[in-house]
């Protein structure tokens, strides 16, 4: 797959010049040519890595090419999956299981959560979709605690899968490996259109509505254990006279929290993986980033959900909040963050244009 789509990039309607440097153009995913693989003899561990004749596989695995874009993980990766392969070989404390000559279908990569499934799961399955008479998928067994694994996989009848246990790894003989986009936090538009189509086709033929009325949503973190707002009541009470509407995500279905993006045309939220729910945004809405303001200064974070907004010409501003310092919790980034109201209300109303 050679990407042809082309992403017209669009500054943070709230940019100030020293913030400029964080969202800079990137026309990097345009490089990218994502190839089906077909393997074989070849080791594949638990969380997805692939060796072949020593190394790694190109495209088994986010962050492990050479570039500037993002940091390389390939060391780090491929001395984990190379100890497990000698190991699981040669010694008995790491298990490992020689699958017959069935050809297996791999999908998964060694980060795991909703967004990586949505964003690389996802696009891996749909490039093979053709051919899934012809596969078994490698399902780890611990997707089973995962409703959103679930749902998507309930929209493939006929495709059969064996699951993988926890901590094993495995030998294949024959494997079918769609590459994944190198780096994570990249969006290739192409990708990005055919999970939208799929998922929406899917939803239309399945009479699946929005399950609450509104087409401004603030996705909430007030039953989370971290990262939340100091005073939650204080900001729905502010986002309440604009007419946002607060959405607890978990307590939705996974074709619910969809087929709710699907209509929304304003969101505001806490920066976090859920975000890439804006996947599934109405193109041309807007959106508001309330974000950690160490993010400015701590370079792992790419602002990735600005790209997206960019993707689907989705209007974008952002709050840098300060946060709460209580010393029990354990990163940086998961402190609570403070409810500035002020700089809130300054930002959502030049979003809103009011």
């Amino acid at each position: 797959m050679k990407n042809r789509l082309e992403i017209e990039h669009q500054w943070p309607i709230n940019v100030r010049e020293d913030w400029k440097y964080l969202f800079k153009p990137d026309r990097e995913y345009l490089k990218v040519n994502l190839k089906i693989k077909q393997l074989k003899n070849v080791f594949v561990n638990h969380y997805g890595l692939v060796l072949k004749n020593g190394f790694l596989v190109k495209g088994c695995a986010p962050n492990i090419g050479f570039s500037g874009y993002d940091e390389c993980k390939y060391f780090e990766h491929w001395k984990k999956a190379t100890e497990q392969n000698i190991v699981s070989k040669y010694g008995k404390s790491i298990h490992s299981e020689t699958w017959d000559d069935t050809t297996y279908l791999l999908i998964h990569s060694p980060w795991f959560s909703y967004y990586f499934w949505i964003t690389e799961c996802m696009p891996r399955l749909l490039k093979v979709k053709d051919q899934l008479d012809e596969v078994t998928l490698i399902y780890p067994e611990i997707w089973d605690n995962f409703t959103f694994v679930k749902e998507s996989l309930s929209l493939f009848p006929n495709l059969k899968i064996r699951k993988l246990k926890s901590d094993v790894h495995l030998r294949v003989k024959n494997l079918i490996l769609p590459e994944v986009k190198p780096w994570t936090p990249m969006f290739i538009p192409e990708l990005v259109e055919e999970v939208r189509n799929f998922f929406f086709s899917k939803l239309d033929a399945l009479g699946i509505q929005s399950p609450i009325d509104t087409d401004k949503v603030y996705i909430s973190r007030a039953g989370s254990k971290r990262r939340k707002f100091d005073d939650e009541t204080k900001v729905e009470m502010l986002l309440g006279k604009y007419g946002f509407v607060p959405v607890r995500m978990e307590e939705l279905s996974f074709f619910g929290q969809i087929a709710l993006m699907r209509k929304t045309k304003l969101m505001t939220a806490i920066t976090g993986a859920g975000l890439i729910n804006i996947l599934f945004m109405e193109r041309g809405g807007k959106f508001l980033d309330l974000t950690n303001d160490e993010y400015k200064r701590k370079s792992q974070y790419k602002f990735h959900f600005f790209k997206l907004c960019n993707l689907l010409n989705i209007k974008y501003a952002v709050s840098f909040l300060g946060t709460t310092s209580y010393p029990e919790i354990d990163h940086w980034s998961n402190q609570d963050m403070i409810s500035d109201i002020d700089l809130i209300e300054k930002h959502l109303c030049l979003l809103l244009d009011v």
